[in-house]
């Protein structure tokens, strides 16, 4: 992977940490701005483009951990 997608990978998972740790909504554009304001102080990240990655995102591991959850309940 590059550096560039490491990066990103790295500050959409911090920002869904923060989010969750300060109670910030990843659908509300200010929630969003504040986010990056902590994460990104140079604000080279779009405040409405990060918000629709981080609700993808969000998303995608929500989706992920059910599934992990439903292979526990596998029989073996």
């Amino acid at each position: 992977m590059n550096d560039t997608v490491t990066k990103k990978s790295e500050l959409v998972i911090d920002a869904l940490q923060y989010a969750h740790d300060h109670n910030l909504d990843i659908s509300n554009i200010i929630d969003v701005q504040k986010i990056l304001d902590v994460l990104d102080p140079e604000h080279k990240e779009n405040a409405s483009e990060f918000a629709e990655l981080l609700k993808t995102s969000d998303t995608f591991m929500g989706m992920k951990a059910r599934d992990l959850k439903s292979e526990d309940k596998l029989p073996n």
